[in-house]
């Protein structure tokens, strides 16, 4: 059966969407953190189904399902679970739960106190008037689920003016558009949960990679190497969403680090020349495939060239095409009999256009222009027509390095000339012979 959406029409047949019919009457994701925080306490309860419908409140039944809460527990989530920044926010979580007991059920405080836990930690208020942010809070929560209470009716409550909590609303709406409702949910059920640190980490690190936003990606990241600190996938998002260059080979390298920790030397010695074969070396190596990308992008050929040889010591099939690069760098550095190494190792049954073109910048930078170099500039367009269009500005690269890319087409030539654009800026004789052919 496919799982039912907040914003999908409710199965009962009401008419009404889920999340404003019959989403708080079933077992909801908060619910399911609750289970993880008191596994303790579920072998000494008895099912729910055997209960009195009347008897599962929380004022009449004195000892709970483990799907229910109490405002113990609540209490004791704030003080133990959830991490604050600063003890205002904690303190205001801890009047949130007042402020709702006598209204709400457990669930949906601990939802309320999920959103707070994520927005304070994000946005860092300054608090000054508890009030408008409960009162903010919980008219989202109103409208979330179909009370609809009136900003007038929460600024008596709470004492704050309506203008106060429409500001408030505004912030958090802003903050729920990057995060999304309870954006900590996650973390928090990551935390509780079973499993190893590593376990949850990769957890937490499959919902950063399908998270849209980035400044979700990076939460995601940072919680998950709170969990794990040698997780290099999570260096790895935080080098690319990453403001700058420098910040982003800082985390590169200690990604790498990481890497090396997770793996140990032992292992590095005993599976050497077929990492890639073994699925946990994978993370290591496209971090170190990441790492030589930048130094090579930010000036650094020899460190680059040495990072893409322990790429293809380690995994001498080279799935991630490290050869590539590495012969790049090679010609660029006038390495020539090393760039001729890797091509003929390499290229014999490799049809790519970077080898094709490459071979090129080989020819031209031994001999200079010679009749052979025209032969490989015909075989190199029979490969990829399109490469010179690019090299010579007669289409405009595209920002980014495409997603797909097939052998022969447009989006190899796109690649290949933004992978070694500084290979060919070297060269630009080369690239005036090549507008006259």
């Amino acid at each position: 059966m496919s799982k039912v959406g907040r914003n999908d029409l409710c199965p009962c047949g009401s008419g009404k969407k889920y999340k404003k019919c019959c989403l708080g009457k079933e077992s909801s994701a908060v619910e399911s953190i609750l289970r993880l925080v008191t596994t303790e306490e579920a072998a000494a309860q008895e099912p729910a189904a055997a209960l009195p419908e009347m008897e599962q409140t929380v004022q009449e039944a004195p000892v709970q399902p483990e799907s229910k809460l109490t405002l113990t527990k609540l209490k004791k989530m704030v003080a133990r679970e959830l991490k604050w920044e600063h003890p205002a926010h904690e303190q205001l979580a801890l009047q949130l739960i007042e402020s709702m007991r006598d209204q709400y059920e457990r669930e949906l405080i601990l939802e309320a106190l999920v959103l707070w836990n994520g927005y304070s930690r994000q946005i860092r208020p300054a608090v000054k008037k508890t009030g408008s942010f409960c009162a903010a809070i919980e008219y989202l929560l109103s409208e979330e689920y179909g009370f609809n209470i009136p900003q007038a009716e929460l600024a008596d409550k709470y004492e704050v003016t309506t203008a106060t909590i429409s500001r408030k609303v505004k912030e958090m709406l802003n903050y729920i558009e990057e995060y999304g409702m309870g954006g900590e949910a996650d973390e928090l059920m990551m935390l509780n949960g079973p499993g190893t640190p590593k376990d949850k980490a990769q957890a937490l690190l499959y919902k950063a990679m399908e998270a849209s936003s980035s400044k979700r990606r990076i939460q995601l990241a940072e919680t998950a190497l709170e969990m794990y600190p040698d997780s290099s996938d999570a260096y790895l998002i935080l080098a690319e969403e990453s403001d700058n260059e420098q910040d982003a080979r800082a985390y590169l390298k200690a990604g790498i680090a990481a890497g090396e920790r997770e793996l140990g030397e032992l292992f590095f010695e005993k599976n050497k020349g077929y990492f890639w074969g073994l699925h946990e070396t994978r993370p290591y190596i496209r971090i170190c495939k990441s790492y030589a990308e930048s130094c090579w992008f930010g000036g650094n050929a020899k460190e680059a060239a040495q990072i893409l040889e322990h790429i293809l010591e380690l995994n001498t099939e080279d799935n991630t095409g490290a050869r590539y690069l590495l012969a790049a760098v090679y010609l660029y550095s006038n390495q020539l009999k090393q760039a001729e190494q890797v091509l003929e190792k390499y290229g014999k049954d490799d049809a790519a256009a970077a080898f094709a073109y490459d071979r090129i910048i080989l020819e031209y930078k031994k001999n200079g222009i010679t009749s052979q170099l025209k032969m490989l500039y015909r075989v190199a367009r029979g490969v990829n027509k399109h490469v010179p269009d690019y090299l010579l500005g007669v289409k405009r690269l595209p920002h980014n390095l495409p997603d797909f890319v097939g052998m022969g087409d447009s989006n190899e030539a796109i690649e290949y000339v933004i992978m070694h654009s500084r290979l060919w800026a070297s060269v630009p004789d080369l690239l005036k012979w090549m507008l006259k052919q």
